[in-house]
Order: C-alpha cells, then sequence, then structure tokens
C-alpha cells in the first residue's frame, strides 16, 4: 500500500501546480516573465487565494473512484463515469472540448465503452499520476489508467501520454528512473519529444505549451525531471506559457510524488483556498485512499454556485488583461 505521504503529495501538489497555474491559463510565456519581474510567482487568483480547475478536479475524481472501488477496474471505470455525469451537471467553467463531449455522452446515457471521444487532448494526462502511485503493479496501472482515459478520449497518445505520466509519478514515488518506459509509446514524435525533454532538452514553446498532448507531456516531464525541487519545478512549467494550469498541475503531481507533502512549498501549499475540494477535502481522500478506506460522500452539488462564482473570478481576469495587467 502506497503511503499517506505520497498519496498526499500527488494530490496536494496537483491542487498547488493548478492554483498558481490557472491565473497564467493562455498567456504568451513573455508576457509570464513580465508578470513575474514584477511580483514573485504567488497565488492571485482570487484576493491572494489559489483556487482549482478541473485539473485538481478530475485527480480527486480518481482518487474518489480509485477509493471506493478498491482497485478493482470494472468498478473504478462505472464510478468515475458516475462522478463525470455529476461534474458536468454542476456546470464546470473552463472545460476542455472533448471532455466536454466525452461526459455530456456519459449523461446522455452512452456507455462507458463507447463514451470517448477521438482526441489527443490532455485531459487523460492530467488525472493519471495518482493511479500511477496507487496502482498494486504495473498491469494494473495501465488497466486503471486506460479505462479512466477512454472514458472521455480514445486516441492512442491520449492514452500513451496518460499511461506514461502514471508510470514516471510511480517510478518517482520510489526514488527510481527508468527511461524504457518511453518505448511504450506508439507516435513516433511523441515518443522522440519525450526522449529529448527526459534526457534535458526543453523543446520550443514559443507561443506556450499548448492542450495537446504530444505538447503537454513532455513540457511536464521536462520540468520535473530537471529542476532542482518542486517550488523551481511548478514555475518553471508556469513560465512556459499557454496551458499552465494543466501542466503545471501535472509538473506538482510528479514532484509530490517524488517527495511526498513535506516536499511542497508550505506557503503555496497554504494558499490554495477553495471549496468545496480544498487542501482539507484532499487531505482526507489521500487518508481513505492510503487506509482503503471508503471516501467521505462528494458534495457535487456545492459545487454549482462555487462554479457560477469562479465563473465571474474568471471574466474579472479576462478584464484584467485587457487593460493590460
Amino acid at each position: 500500500m502506497t503511503d499517506l505521504d505520497t498519496i498526499a503529495g500527488v494530490l496536494l501538489g496537483t491542487a498547488i501546480g493548478d492554483a498558481l497555474g490557472l491565473p497564467h491559463e493562455g498567456l504568451h510565456p513573455e508576457r509570464i516573465a513580465r508578470r513575474l519581474r514584477r511580483r514573485p510567482l504567488e497565488h492571485r487568483m482570487f484576493l491572494g487565494c489559489g483556487l482549482v480547475s478541473d485539473d485538481t478536479e478530475h485527480t480527486s475524481m480518481v482518487a474518489r473512484a480509485l477509493a471506493s472501488s478498491g482497485g478493482e477496474v470494472e468498478a473504478f471505470t462505472r464510478s468515475l463515469a458516475a462522478a463525470l455525469r455529476r461534474w458536468v451537471l454542476a456546470l464546470p467553467p473552463g472545460i476542455g472540448l472533448a471532455t466536454l463531449r466525452g461526459s455530456l455522452r456519459l449523461l446522455v446515457g452512452v456507455p462507458p465503452e463507447r463514451s470517448g471521444v477521438d482526441s489527443a487532448g490532455n485531459g487523460p494526462a492530467m488525472r493519471s499520476a495518482i493511479l500511477g502511485v496507487c496502482a498494486k503493479d504495473d498491469a494494473h496501472l495501465v488497466a486503471l489508467t486506460r479505462a479512466s482515459t477512454r472514458l472521455t478520449h480514445t486516441d492512442p497518445r491520449a492514452e500513451d501520454g496518460a499511461v506514461l505520466i502514471a508510470r514516471l509519478a510511480r517510478q518517482l514515488s520510489r526514488g527510481e528512473l527508468d527511461d524504457s518506459i518511453i518505448a511504450m509509446i506508439r507516435d513516433l514524435e511523441f515518443r522522440q519529444r519525450v526522449r529529448e525533454a527526459w534526457g534535458g532538452q526543453r523543446g520550443s514553446y514559443e507561443r506556450g505549451v499548448s492542450g495537446f498532448i504530444v505538447d503537454t507531456v513532455p513540457a511536464a516531464v521536462y520540468c520535473a525531471l530537471w529542476s532542482e525541487d518542486a517550488r523551481g519545478a511548478i514555475e518553471s512549467a508556469i513560465r512556459l506559457g499557454g496551458d499552465t494550469d494543466t501542466c503545471a498541475a501535472i509538473v506538482g503531481a510528479l514532484v509530490g510524488a517524488r517527495g511526498g507533502l513535506e516536499g511542497l512549498p508550505k506557503d503555496w501549499l497554504e494558499g490554495v483556498r477553495d471549496w468545496p475540494l480544498g487542501v482539507e477535502s484532499l487531505t482526507a481522500l489521500a487518508v481513505s485512499l492510503a487506509e482503503g478506506s471508503a471516501p467521505e460522500d462528494q458534495r457535487w452539488l456545492a459545487s454549482i454556485p462555487r462554479n457560477l462564482g469562479m465563473i465571474a473570478v474568471i471574466l474579472g481576469h479576462l478584464l484584467l488583461r485587457a487593460l493590460g495587467r
């Protein structure tokens, strides 16, 4: 059984990266660099507080499905599919198109084995690290990650990217690195980009990291493996620009797997002040996973007013951007 510190590190590392990256989402790297010259990287989504997005929500749903199913793949798939149905009803802002389509297909009754759409977006990778540290073995890791991926995405690159992140999280949690996991990536370009990132080549992200999994996963691998500590890794992901919340959330999960909860910056952790999904609920979920106990009931209805408020916050950020802030 994976220890509590590692599980909590992955869940809360995801939340930290997500919350820090969200205010910078969609920005050019040069604009982010100018921002960070004026002010160091800190929570700035709403009154100095960090708020999370779908990256943390999906990781939480996967963790909850894993805890409630005991890791049995079919039960896990049913539980995660039910969570996605409830999640889309709560009006989540900023949802990716493929994830939205897959969730809506589940909502109208399409069975989980046929709900996914042909997309190589990065959604499956943003929620797979927790599977890597909790799976019983590699075969179990692949089965769980494949099930999670295919609920929303059917492109093989989405599956391979999610499995790569899960396997890397598993390796980091055990203090080992073996680049043989790169060989399982079927797409030649994708495999080469990950191999270069693993070897220390940052890659070119002149306009920022896109939501294409072939873009996101190499960026996350580079930042996680070639930064001195968790703080530097998460900041380097945000400085790349583009899909900053997802890239930083994946990096946060990976450095959380490597260093556990104790390795995460305390000031950044304390700055995550969201509800109903925040530090307290994610910590309780980590305890459930570590102990093999049933998680607390999810207060998904509470997410509706929260999400409506989040939309207002996002609109405020867009206005400030238009004013050059």
